[in-house]
């Protein structure tokens, strides 16, 4: 997973790559046996604590050392590691910094960005990939809407980490005040799943598109999620 430079004024992504060791957030999302999280409130859930979790790392009274590495991750691709967890393991990644999310049904923990190979035992051990979950709930309407491309088809994982691109990409272009309305009411989110008769409408208008590096998955520069927002 990765995202690569700034175009058209800072809303688009494309392939790219840093040089050296790549820097990833790591984010948690808690999957117990039963039950189980349904699909798309995984993926909203894990778009909130994304934006969340960065404007806390970023924050003035932040820690020094925790918004400059939020600062350095950002600065270039915007990867993230979406793992999963449950009991005991869920449990000891909550003591590596970081922003716990309890988001409708799901909580998620997203922890301070750092380079991939230096990730904390309690939080490498953890499975990446092979995420796949049932369930298209409603969820409820929401300013920011990200919609997933219906030709490509994603683990919930993997989808996680797109909408947490497009909810970056949402906060980091809404003005100051408008961001922090949207912060202060926990972030929300819709996620769907485009009608292919309006994929390329919104491919064309949406004002965040995420292309992604093709590390997992898909092939890079594929065009994973859109989102638009009601401001």
């Amino acid at each position: 997973m990765g995202i690569g430079g700034w175009l058209d004024d800072g809303v688009t992504y494309s392939p790219d790559e840093r040089e050296g060791v790549p820097w990833a957030m790591q984010v948690v999302v808690r999957v117990e046996k039963d039950p189980a999280p349904e699909h798309l409130a995984v993926l909203r859930s894990t778009a909130s604590a994304v934006a969340l979790a960065l404007a806390a790392f970023t924050a003035p009274e932040a820690d020094d050392e925790v918004r400059a590495r939020a600062e350095e991750w950002r600065s270039g691709p915007i990867r993230k590691v979406v793992r999963r967890a449950r009991g005991a393991g869920w449990t000891r990644q909550l003591a590596v910094p970081g922003v716990l999310v309890h988001a409708g049904e799901v909580d998620v923990a997203v922890h301070v960005p750092g380079r991939v190979d230096e990730v904390d035992p309690e939080i490498a051990r953890l499975q990446v990939g092979g995420l796949t979950l049932e369930g298209a709930d409603a969820g409820v309407e929401a300013p920011v809407d990200v919609v997933l491309n219906p030709r490509v088809a994603m683990t919930t994982g993997k989808a996680a980490a797109q909408v947490g691109h497009a909810a970056q990409l949402v906060l980091q272009a809404l003005p100051p005040e408008t961001a922090a309305a949207w912060l202060a009411d926990g972030a929300p989110v819709t996620v769907r799943t485009a009608a292919d008769d309006e994929w390329e409408r919104l491919l064309a208008t949406a004002p965040v598109v995420v292309a992604d590096g093709g590390f997992t998955e898909v092939a890079p520069g594929t065009v994973t999620v859109v989102a638009t927002h009601g401001w």
